[in-house]
């Protein structure tokens, strides 16, 4: 179902001493950053807040006066979108366990009712989905100072559980270290024997190769080294595919994986370089994109 979207980022955050809330680091991005993934399905997103850069583009709003609260805002990222919308997502800024899956839950519970909104232990939390009509019929008037829990009890909203940290929301300093603590909850099954992964993982990808697990990972060590840690995945996942070019050759493939050493030892380019004249880059960006959450069915 198609989605418009309303990110509020423009509070006090007075329990955080007046920090920009929205800038806030949490595990390597911000709070806007990862409300931003957590919407990427949007057709248009408006942030409520006072204007920054961001890698994808957004309408920017503010209630008026600002800091008006949560529904003066919410009103104020509704009025800037365009009359057809039909489902808005209403997000927080400070909810950084929010996730693109989050919000596809949001939107397929609000079938058959007004809306649906994220709880834990039976209390709402500020990520919704609201029909826009429903939405309007219920605007406080005036809507400054409104209370957000009055304009959950006026509409009809379907219950989600929140999974995991998924409810944590930033107020305070001591909740971004528990949100913290929650988002680093990852599995640990100690030592693992790397030839059994590639085995299995060959049989789940219907692949049938001898994989040199020693130049594969020697090539992400040095892009990782030399270029930026993230790269080292994608570097990895491009050897491949052009090793499949290649009808897998053996000698082929050292050859190309020295080329890409190679390019990942001499590399100095900076983030903000333009790329030089004699490249074509056709490559769409699609860093911002959150899979988290994602399920990839066969």
């Amino acid at each position: 179902m198609d989605f418009d979207a309303v990110v509020l980022a423009g509070g006090r955050a007075e329990r955080l001493d007046g920090a920009d809330k929205a800038a806030l680091d949490v595990a390597g991005a911000t709070l806007l950053d990862r409300a931003l993934r957590a919407v990427a399905g949007a057709r248009t997103v408006v942030v409520v807040g006072d204007e920054r850069p961001t890698g994808v583009p957004v309408v920017w709003t503010r209630e008026r006066p600002a800091y008006g609260g949560p529904v003066a805002a919410t009103y104020a990222g509704r009025d800037a979108l365009r009359r057809g919308t039909a489902l808005i997502v209403v997000l927080a800024v400070d909810m950084p366990a929010v996730s693109a899956a989050t919000v596809g839950r949001l939107v397929a519970a609000a079938h058959g009712h007004d809306g649906a909104v994220l709880v834990d232990g039976g209390r709402p939390h500020l990520a919704m989905a609201v029909t826009a009509a429903a939405l309007d019929a219920v605007r406080p008037d005036p809507v400054e100072g409104a209370a957000m829990r009055g304009l959950w009890e006026a509409l009809d909203l379907a219950d989600v559980p929140a999974l995991e940290a998924e409810s944590g929301d930033v107020d305070s300093w001591a909740d971004l270290a528990e949100v913290l603590a929650g988002l680093d909850r990852v599995r640990k099954i100690g030592s693992v024997n790397l030839h059994d992964w590639i085995d299995e993982l060959c049989d789940v990808l219907d692949i049938d190769t001898e994989v040199d697990e020693a130049l594969v990972l020697d090539l992400a060590k040095v892009v990782a080294d030399n270029v930026v840690r993230k790269a080292a995945p994608i570097s990895t996942y491009l050897l491949g595919y052009a090793a499949g070019l290649n009808e897998a050759d053996p000698l082929e493939v050292e050859k190309l994986a020295a080329r890409a050493q190679l390019l990942a030892e001499g590399w100095d380019r900076p983030r903000d370089a333009k790329d030089p004249v004699d490249i074509d880059d056709a490559v769409p960006d699609d860093s911002t994109v959150d899979h988290t959450g994602d399920r990839f069915d066969d």
